[in-house]
């Protein structure tokens, strides 16, 4: 659903720790050349689209670069989940 934003190139979602839930969704995406991308305004996108409740991330990471993949083309969520612990660096 993310990537049929008219702004958004590339994106990923992971599952972050949470007090509540136990676990949540959190994005990470890459906008397209030119496009200037907001994470709330992402998220309101989202929820005017048919989104989920529950399947809404509260959080939206703009990353500059690309999404960290494997040679396969799979996204490396573990690296991504690694960030949202606040480790490593946000472009690949």
């Amino acid at each position: 659903m993310l990537e049929e934003h008219p702004g958004i190139f590339d994106a990923a979602v992971v599952g972050v720790a949470d007090d509540v839930c136990g676990e949540r969704p959190k994005a990470y995406i890459t906008a397209k050349s030119g496009a200037h991308i907001d994470g709330n305004e992402v998220i309101e996108w989202l929820k005017h689209n048919g989104i989920s409740g529950f399947m809404l991330p509260r959080e939206v990471e703009v990353v500059r670069g690309l999404l960290p993949r494997t040679s396969c083309g799979k996204a490396k969520k573990n690296v991504m989940k690694e960030w949202a612990k606040g480790g490593g660096k946000r472009s690949a």
